[in-house]
């Protein structure tokens, strides 16, 4: 085994809590030394252990570990967020682009060159830019409390989110209500009605001391426009219960 190697075993140990407390305070006195590569190498192992929980390629107890241990502090968290809601973006994405290829493929009346360029550009689209996205970090992420109820039919004041430009995820905190459930659906709709985004296995957790239910959405997909979010309360063996609406509008400079 070489040293690069072993330090990942070493790291992932560590960032999952596996590791014996001898073990873990060498780790930690050599984080807290001047040794950058080895900084570097914890976030490399750290952003693969998201990748990976998010892809669901971890087994049944460093899943446990990961979500006891390793969602520990809110950065972590919100590039768990950024990873999950990219990944489902590059997927529609990929179903698009299925959609068009077997389009392609079907008897149309197309130039042969036609053909050819239009495959072209379908496989040089990045089949995983979440990946790149989520390297990039928590920096451009914005957050929002968005309040239920149809105000724009009652002449309240919509929630404005203003997205900055460089934005990659907007995360809309929304008041559940008083009914508890385990879990929560939650749809996002164009004002027109047509929904482009749905979520699932959403819970309900502490935010600013009241309980909320985050939606987290790629940046990417939100122009400057009208939305409002239908939020779902999801009980195992019982039909999804309807909640509230909740408008909102998106502001870009």
């Amino acid at each position: 085994m070489n040293a690069e190697t072993s330090d990942d075993k070493l790291l992932r140990g560590y960032l999952l809590g596996q590791l014996a407390p001898e073990s873990r305070e060498r780790v930690e006195q050599r984080l807290f030394s001047d040794d950058r590569i080895f900084w570097e190498h914890l976030s490399l192992v750290e952003e693969e252990l998201i990748d990976q929980y998010a892809q669901g390629e971890l087994d049944g107890e460093d899943t446990a570990r990961f979500e006891r241990d390793f969602l520990c502090t809110d950065e972590r968290r919100a590039k768990l967020e950024l990873a999950r809601a990219l990944k489902a973006y590059a997927e529609r994405r990929q179903e698009s682009r299925r959609r068009a290829w077997d389009w392609l493929r079907g008897p149309v009346a197309s130039p042969a060159w036609a053909l050819a360029v239009a495959a072209t550009l379908l496989l040089a689209l990045p089949a995983v830019v979440w990946r790149f996205a989520a390297a990039r970090g928590p920096q451009g992420n914005v957050s929002a409390w968005v309040s239920p109820g149809l105000v724009r039919d009652v002449g309240g004041e919509l929630t404005r989110v203003a997205l900055p430009p460089g934005c990659q995820l907007v995360r809309l905190q929304l008041d559940p209500g008083l009914a508890e459930h385990p879990l929560y659906r939650a749809t996002l709709h164009e004002v027109a009605g047509d929904q482009i985004w749905s979520q699932d296995k959403l819970r309900a957790a502490p935010v600013d001391g009241k309980a909320a239910v985050t939606l987290a959405l790629p940046c990417e997909i939100l122009r400057a426009d009208d939305y409002y979010v239908r939020l779902h309360g999801v009980t195992p063996g019982a039909e999804p219960e309807p909640l509230d609406r909740y408008d909102f509008r998106v502001l870009r400079p």
